[in-house]
């Protein structure tokens, strides 16, 4: 029997969202939508890919070093909760590549065995044709000695007439 992996669920275990500014809460919505929804791959890594763009507008726009004491404890929160969202974008990510192996261990499993079915049906399909190449040869035989015993039952009779009409015509 064919087996396949199924796929692991997408949904990132992030929660807490910090403040932050409204398009990239808006951004973080789609993704969460397009997560949620379990859009198409290239969807939700063209929208993380925003999200990054997004983030990394908004980190290289800080000076961290002339405002090093200034950074509040919004800022910190954001912080550890890009690095939580990290983790467990990473972990999504292993998760997705276990997934992928074992999805490609189980097709080389698959091909494995549908070959071998087809080796099988291959086998029974020769030995099916040339069991009826045998019962052609044999009805063929048949058919064939059949006509020759006709063939010389009719010269026998065309003989034995011919043979009695050439007495009858003597006489």
């Amino acid at each position: 029997m064919i087996n396949y992996p199924n796929l692991p669920n997408s949904a990132l275990e992030i929660t807490q969202q910090p403040e932050v500014k409204e398009i990239t809460n808006e951004l973080l919505k789609q993704l969460q939508n397009a997560l949620k929804g379990n859009h198409l791959f290239t969807e939700q890594v063209e929208l993380s890919l925003k999200g990054i763009v997004r983030i990394l507008e908004v980190l290289l726009s800080l000076d961290f070093f002339k405002n090093a004491n200034e950074i509040d404890s919004s800022l910190r929160n954001s912080i550890e909760w890009l690095s939580n969202a990290g983790e467990s974008l990473k972990s999504k990510m292993k998760e997705y590549e276990r997934f992928f192996s074992d999805f490609n261990t189980s097709m080389k499993s698959n091909e494995q065995e549908v070959t071998s079915i087809l080796n099988a049906n291959t086998e029974n399909i020769k030995s099916e044709i040339k069991k009826l190449e045998n019962q052609l040869i044999e009805t063929a035989t048949k058919l064939l000695t059949s006509y020759q015993i006709f063939l010389n039952q009719a010269r026998e009779s065309a003989t034995n007439q011919i043979n009695t009409n050439k007495t009858a015509s003597d006489q």
